[in-house]
């Protein structure tokens, strides 16, 4: 049903040294492809988060893990957001790749891993956008608080909210890893990569502002 990942530039850093160690998966261009194997592959997205603005946001049905592995490892940002697509509501399509940015009563840049049929429907007739879309744009144009809106939903969401990072885990897979400064939320990790943790269903991260 999708992958995600949201890092801190640190975070990058100290897992592609991480990543290293791990055979079979020992580049951050290899980790994202098993990331697109396990749930995804139809269609990939990343955006960048520097000083409190998305600075670059790419998306599309043929864009590759290895042109976004780059940009994790060269790009200046200070946070990256990653999500690889597997099609559940909405047809397989750049339009439909996450992640979506939609901007009203706030600012919102945000990739999500669920299905909520409760408003596919509305989704339809909204133009046809997927679910995910649809939610997001119910909190950024009407300016509804994010943490409460999004808590209805079972899926989870990673994005950027005026300008600062956040995490909110519905009943998806989801795990967080800290080294030093560095911080990494992701649907998963390799096989073998240890001081991981697994916050419980409805957990919700934001970044102090």
């Amino acid at each position: 049903m999708c992958r995600l990942l949201l890092a801190n530039r640190e975070g990058i850093r100290e897992l592609k040294g991480a990543l290293s160690e791990i055979s079979g998966c020992s580049t951050l261009e290899k980790y994202l492809r098993d990331l697109e194997l396990r749930d995804g592959g139809q269609g990939n997205g990343y955006a960048l988060l520097k000083d409190g603005r998305v600075t670059r946001l790419e998306k599309g049905v043929n864009l590759g893990v290895e042109e976004i592995a780059r940009v994790m490892e060269t790009a200046d940002y200070d946070w990256i957001l990653f999500h690889t697509r597997e099609a559940s509501e909405g047809g397989v399509s750049d339009a439909n790749c996450h992640p979506f940015s939609v901007s009203g009563r706030a600012e919102l840049t945000a990739a999500v891993n669920g299905n909520e049929k409760s408003v596919s429907d509305l989704a339809r007739t909204a133009g046809g956008i997927t679910d995910s879309e649809f939610i997001l744009k119910l909190v950024a144009e009407m300016g509804l608080p994010l943490r409460e809106t999004l808590s209805i939903y079972e899926s989870n969401f990673f994005g950027f909210y005026n300008g600062r990072p956040f995490v909110r885990k519905g009943n998806r897979d989801m795990l967080t890893w800290k080294k030093g400064k560095g911080l990494v939320f992701a649907s998963d990790f390799p096989f073998g990569m240890t001081g991981l943790e697994k916050p419980g269903q409805d957990y919700f991260w934001m970044e102090e502002g």
